[in-house]
C-alpha cells in the first residue's frame, strides 16, 4: 500500500514539475516531411539579413478567431531570435494610422524594418517570405525577361514561365518582360536577364545591348533553344555541340524517353546548399567551351557519363555514333561564367535547355532547387539561396486508377473478409 501511495505522490510531483516548466518554457516540435510550420530557408537568411529589428502590425478588428490565425500563421516568425514583435491594429478604431501604413483592407499586415515597409495583402507564409526577402534586399531589383523573338512567354500554359515567375517574385525580386526592339537600354535596377529560349536570332542591336548589360555589372541567364550567336563564342568561348544530349542514366529515376540529361552533382562554388538528388534537362543542348582571356568557368552542370549528343532520330534504337561528331559524356550542359580579376561585368550562365524553367518541367525532381540557386548566384544574392525543393507532394490519380481503387477497397476487400469468417466459421464446426 505504501509503495502505490508513494508512486502516486511521485507521479503527481512530475506532472506539477512538467506543468511548471512548460508554464516558463516553450517547444515547438514540426514533424512534417516539408516543415509546413517551420520558417523556411529564404525566410530566416532574410531575417538575419535586416539590418533593424521587425515590427508587424496587424490590421483586424477585434475579432478573436481571426487574430488568432494570424497569430498561428506568424509564430514561427515569431520565435527567431531576432526577436520580431507583432501588435494588432483595429483599423476601425485607428483609421489614420490604418491609412499611414499603406493598408486598404482589414487583415493585412504591414512588416517593418527600420525605414522600409512592406504591406502583405494575402496573408500566408508564402506571402510573408516574399516581403521578408524584399526588405533584407537593398533596394528594388528586377529581372528582365526579353520578349519578342520565340522566348517562352509568362503564362500558366505548359511551355509558360509562370510558376517560375511567381518563385522569383517571391525571393523580393520584381520581374518585368520588355521587347528589345521598343528599348534602347534596360532599366537601371535591372540586375538579371532572363533569354528564356529565343527561337530567333537577335540582330546586332539587340546583342549590343546585352554585351553592354553584361559590361555594366548586370549578369544574364540564357536557355538554349538551337544555337548562340557567334559572339558568345568569341567573347565567352562559349558554343553548341550539335544534336540532343541523350542519357541512358535517365532510365534509373523512372524516365522512360532517352532525351532525358539527369544532373546529380552540383559545384559547390555554385550552391550553399548543395541541391539534394537530381535534376531533369528535356531535350537538351550539349555546351563546349573554349578558353577566353577575360572570362573564366566557375561551375558546370553536366550529363551522366552514360550520355552523348544524338544528332539522329531519337525513334528506335539509338546508340552513339563517334563518326557523326557524337561525344561520349560526361557533356556540359550548363555553366556559370565570372570575369577574371579586374574586369567589371556581371556573371553569366548558359543552360542547355530551353523548357528548363516552363510550368511542365520546373516541378520535375529538384528542378525548382536548381533553378532558385542558379538564380541567387546569377543575382549575387546567395544568403537567400533557397534549400531543395520539399519531398511531400500531393497524390493526383488517374480517374482509372481512383475507380480501381475504389471498387477495390468498398467492394472487392468486403467479400474477401467475409468469405475469410464464413470459411474460418465452417472449419471451426468441422473440427
Amino acid at each position: 500500500m505504501a509503495r502505490r501511495v508513494l508512486f502516486a505522490l511521485l507521479l503527481i510531483a512530475c506532472v506539477l514539475l512538467l506543468a511548471k516548466v512548460s508554464d516558463r518554457y516553450s517547444w515547438r516540435w514540426d514533424l512534417t516531411m516539408q516543415q509546413s510550420h517551420s520558417l523556411s530557408a529564404s525566410a530566416q537568411r532574410a531575417l538575419d539579413a535586416l539590418q533593424a529589428p521587425l515590427e508587424i502590425s496587424a490590421f483586424i478588428p477585434e475579432y478573436p478567431v481571426q487574430r488568432a490565425e494570424i497569430s498561428k500563421l506568424l509564430a514561427p516568425y515569431l520565435a527567431h531570435p531576432t526577436q520580431p514583435s507583432l501588435r494588432f491594429v483595429d483599423p476601425v478604431a485607428e483609421p489614420v494610422l490604418t491609412r499611414e501604413s499603406g493598408v486598404t483592407r482589414h487583415g493585412e499586415l504591414q512588416l517593418r524594418s527600420g525605414e522600409r515597409r512592406e504591406v502583405v495583402g494575402r496573408p500566408s507564409a508564402a506571402a510573408i517570405d516574399a516581403a521578408l526577402n524584399r526588405l533584407a534586399l537593398k533596394g528594388e531589383r528586377w529581372v528582365v525577361g526579353f520578349k519578342g523573338h520565340g522566348e517562352s512567354e509568362v503564362n500558366d500554359t505548359p511551355g509558360g514561365l509562370g510558376r517560375f515567375v511567381r518563385r522569383v517574385e517571391n525571393l523580393g525580386y520584381r520581374f518585368v518582360t520588355l521587347d528589345p526592339r521598343q528599348t534602347q537600354d534596360l532599366p537601371g535596377n535591372a540586375t538579371l536577364l532572363i533569354l528564356a529560349g529565343p527561337r530567333q536570332t537577335y540582330d546586332e542591336h539587340i546583342g549590343a545591348q546585352i554585351r553592354q548589360f553584361i559590361a555594366g555589372g548586370g549578369s544574364v541567364w540564357w536557355l538554349l533553344d538551337r544555337t548562340l550567336p557567334a559572339w558568345t563564342e568569341t567573347e565567352l568561348g562559349v558554343s553548341v555541340l550539335p544534336g540532343v544530349v541523350v542519357d541512358a542514366a535517365a532510365a534509373q529515376y523512372g524516365l522512360d524517353h532517352p532525351d532525358n540529361a539527369v544532373i546529380t552533382e552540383y559545384p559547390a562554388a555554385l550552391f550553399e546548399p548543395s541541391p539534394v538528388g537530381h535534376a531533369v534537362l528535356k531535350q537538351a543542348r550539349a555546351i563546349e567551351l573554349s578558353e577566353r582571356e577575360e572570362w573564366k568557368p566557375v561551375g558546370r552542370l553536366q550529363s551522366s557519363a552514360r550520355s552523348w549528343n544524338e544528332t539522329g532520330d531519337l525513334r528506335g534504337r539509338i546508340a552513339r555514333n563517334p563518326a557523326l561528331g557524337e561525344q561520349a559524356g560526361p557533356l556540359t550542359i550548363g555553366v556559370a561564367l565570372r570575369p577574371v580579376v579586374g574586369v567589371q561585368s556581371g556573371r553569366v550562365v548558359v543552360l542547355g535547355g530551353r523548357e528548363f524553367l516552363s510550368n511542365d518541367q520546373i516541378g520535375q525532381a529538384d528542378n525548382a532547387a536548381l533553378a532558385i540557386g542558379l538564380l541567387n548566384w546569377l543575382t549575387a544574392n546567395e544568403q537567400l539561396s533557397a534549400p531543395a525543393a520539399a519531398r511531400d507532394q500531393d497524390i493526383d490519380w488517374s480517374p482509372t486508377l481512383a475507380a480501381v481503387l475504389a471498387v477495390g477497397c468498398m467492394i472487392l476487400l468486403p467479400i474477401v473478409y467475409l468469405a475469410l469468417a464464413w470459411w474460418l466459421r465452417k472449419r471451426r464446426r468441422r473440427a
